[in-house]
């Protein structure tokens, strides 16, 4: 088949903050005439009902005009957005269609442990799915063992690998970048609390880039201490040509998570050969190998960070060499590898009869 994609309909936040919506603007930036319907309403006075019924409409309308369609890929979190995102599942099963149902979730294990009664219909709707995408090898394990599902693929995100040498930082100081939701889930509170107590932090040796949304007012509230504000830089949500400065001049990147999926923003900052520090979790140890690329240590341990601070600031220049291991394991996640994966599973949805994909 020469071109599947042409078949195919997206669906999700396009267009949105967040590592869902990077991965599905990275399809658009990198996948010839994708078509799609986004998840994301710009407007905020229409009600989230309301919302997901013009969505609703849009893919029915988009459905009925364009006859080539023939699969429908859903990305979804978990929660509230799984509810919306399997209505339109079955939608699209009704319409004839097949369902690749891509879960970016890294909460989507508790979320299924604590729905109750609802568990039922999250594992009988995902039986019924004829391809469920996950992130990792991590949660390839838990759908396939834990949920018992059978026609489950791991496809990693996209990145965009950096052209651009960056340079090493000799001066002594080590610059960390953080770059995510601002929220109790991604640690970053917990981390700012750990850095005020660090002896490195103290001798202003350590100094905190941020870039990010959600709880901005108490993250604010706490850099209002001034023995943190001076080491500790905000910059709201960035994108485009400062994301790229920030990346490129940072030391290393943190992310002390407690619940991932597979994060864009560690792909990004391996993408710019920067080695990693990050917890043990969802999908991040299949591209941050403890020792290769990068340091992890257990979520809430934030004490188990000494030890690899001292390491760091010991051995310095072993940051350059962590870092050139990160970009060649970014380099397979490259959009042309990620698309060709994409490629695969149309193709054999459109060619086969069968229910079982063949290969993982």
């Amino acid at each position: 088949m020469n071109n599947p994609f042409i078949h195919v309909l997206y669906i999700g936040p396009f267009n949105e903050f967040g590592g869902m919506g990077a991965v599905l603007n990275m399809y658009k930036k990198n996948i010839s005439d994708l078509k799609y319907v986004s998840t994301h309403q710009s407007s905020g006075n229409s009600s989230k009902i309301l919302s997901f019924i013009k969505v609703i409409f849009n893919i029915t309308g988009t459905l009925l005009l364009d006859r080539d369609i023939k699969i429908l890929h859903i990305h979804s979190a978990a929660n509230g957005s799984f509810v919306r995102k399997s209505m339109i599942g079955i939608i699209s099963k009704l319409y004839g269609k097949k369902v690749v149902f891509h879960i970016h979730s890294g909460s989507f294990d508790h979320f299924y442990e604590k729905a109750g009664r609802f568990k039922v219909f999250i594992k009988l709707f995902l039986h019924k799915m004829d391809c469920v995408v996950c992130l990792s090898d991590q949660w390839y394990t838990f759908y396939t063992k834990k949920m018992g599902l059978e026609r489950v693929v791991i496809v990693g995100n996209p990145v965009e690998l950096n052209t651009v040498v960056t340079t090493h930082n000799n001066s002594g100081v080590l610059n960390l970048l953080f770059l995510g939701m601002i929220c109790d889930n991604k640690g970053i509170f917990d981390l700012i609390q750990y850095l005020r107590y660090n002896k490195y932090f103290k001798l202003d040796l350590i100094k905190l880039k941020i870039g990010g949304n959600n709880q901005i007012d108490k993250l604010q509230k706490l850099l209002s201490d001034p023995c943190l504000n001076t080491h500790i830089q905000f910059f709201g949500w960035v994108k485009s040509d400062f994301k790229d400065q920030l990346l490129s001049e940072c030391d290393l990147f943190i992310l002390p998570s407690y619940f991932e999926g597979l994060p864009v923003s560690i792909l990004e900052a391996m993408a710019y050969s920067k080695p990693i520090i990050a917890t043990k979790v969802g999908g991040i140890p299949s591209v941050v190998t403890d020792g290769f690329n990068g340091w992890l240590f257990n979520p809430g341990k934030f004490q188990e960070l000494d030890a690899i601070l001292d390491h760091i600031f010991k051995q310095p220049a072993i940051l350059a060499d962590f870092g050139k291991n990160s970009y060649s394991i970014a380099s397979q996640f490259a959009p042309a590898i990620i698309n060709q994966n994409l490629s695969n599973i149309y193709t054999q949805l459109l060619e086969s009869t069968s229910n079982q994909l063949t290969f993982k």
